[in-house]
């Protein structure tokens, strides 16, 4: 598993390929979505993101993309582990900027490229991001999630895989908040969801599991 994660990370990459898929390229994304992430063979993983959602047939677009959104959370969930529990969050950063994906959409995280969701409806992100093992979080519990970590929802954006879906309703906006499972945040945000679970002790002690330093 952690060879499969340290290869996503080291080539994982916006999805240009223009050509149609062959017919080794769709055995190989078949292969991709059939096995479960920890058994893939990591060495298949930059040939699997070069294929391009475009440039295969109807049937099998939706479980690639959701595949790589797999991908692009295990890579950022694992530059996060790199930098243990104390994270310091490159605000400055452009790939943690919102950016604009159609008319009233926009998208804020550093998780995903700009060309993955480009032009998508809300609901097609939504649901790729569910099929890519993203949580949908409430906005009632951000607070909550920013008081226990020291960390601005900002700095969820660019240190982990909060990822903001920012819709235009009137004239104000309808943001919702989604997280990549294994992102250690989750355990704090169950905290935030269920704080009397297993009484008054806290599982992190008095502090939180992972705070944001600037």
């Amino acid at each position: 598993m952690k060879k499969i994660i340290l290869t996503t990370v080291l080539f994982l990459f916006p999805l240009l390929a223009q050509a149609a898929a062959s017919k080794d390229q769709i055995k190989l994304v078949e292969y991709f979505l059939k096995t479960p992430t920890k058994n893939l063979n990591p060495d298949m993983v930059p040939d699997f993101l070069s294929v391009g959602e475009k440039n295969l047939p109807q049937r099998l677009r939706r479980g690639y993309v959701s595949k790589v959104m797999e991908l692009y959370g295990l890579r950022k969930t694992a530059e996060g582990e790199k930098q243990g529990f104390v994270r310091t969050p490159d605000n400055s950063s452009s790939s943690c900027r919102e950016f604009h994906v159609k008319k009233g959409l926009r998208m804020y995280s550093s998780v995903f490229s700009k060309d993955l969701v480009k032009g998508k409806s809300i609901s097609e992100i939504v649901r790729m991001l569910r099929l890519g093992h993203f949580s949908r979080l409430s906005s009632q519990y951000l607070p909550c999630l920013q008081k226990r970590t020291q960390c601005t929802e900002q700095d969820m954006v660019c240190a982990f895989t909060l990822s903001v879906l920012s819709v235009k309703k009137g004239k104000g906006r309808r943001n919702y908040y989604f997280i990549y499972d294994k992102d250690p945040l989750g355990v704090i945000y169950s905290l935030c969801e269920r704080p009397n679970v297993g009484g008054n002790t806290n599982f992190f002690g008095e502090r939180p599991g992972v705070l944001c330093s600037h």
